[in-house]
């Protein structure tokens, strides 16, 4: 069974701006990690984008609002500089996904859920999208 998962920022943004037709299928991904079924973890700097994004749609005290909700059941993990460095020469095309797959593995995540599968398609470690991670675990939804 899957224990440390590395959420990528659409996830949270479909939940945080109920992004259709993404909301209900993202909403259950972080109900699970809520519920402790596993360990979810997001980077340093998805957190400081989910909140730029934010501020822009809702202003400070909602977004702050929204993270704060999200730091009781995500941990938030560092971008190291060797995250960058071997992010600048990885395979991953999209630099960002690349940072996010290195943070991941560092941490020693078993999975990425995010709906750019395609973003990750040279990943060193699994990766789904919302609802190949929730088949996994469908006997407890």
């Amino acid at each position: 069974m899957i224990k440390r998962v590395l959420i990528d920022t659409d996830i949270i943004l479909d939940v945080a701006l109920a992004r259709q037709p993404f909301l209900e299928l993202s909403k259950l991904v972080l109900l699970l990690l809520e519920n402790n079924i596993a360990l979810g973890f997001i980077t340093s700097n998805e957190i400081t984008n989910i909140y730029y994004i934010l501020r822009k749609v809702g202003g400070d005290e909602k977004a702050r609002k929204f993270i704060s909700e999200l730091l009781k059941f995500l941990t938030v993990i560092s971008v190291e500089h060797s995250d960058i460095l071997n992010a600048l020469g990885y395979e991953i095309s999209d630099f960002e996904d690349s940072v996010q797959h290195f943070a991941a593995l560092r941490n020693q995540c078993d999975c990425i859920v995010t709906r750019n599968i395609e973003d990750y398609k040279y990943s060193q470690i699994a990766v789904y999208s919302p609802i190949d991670f929730l088949s996994i675990y469908k006997e407890l939804l």
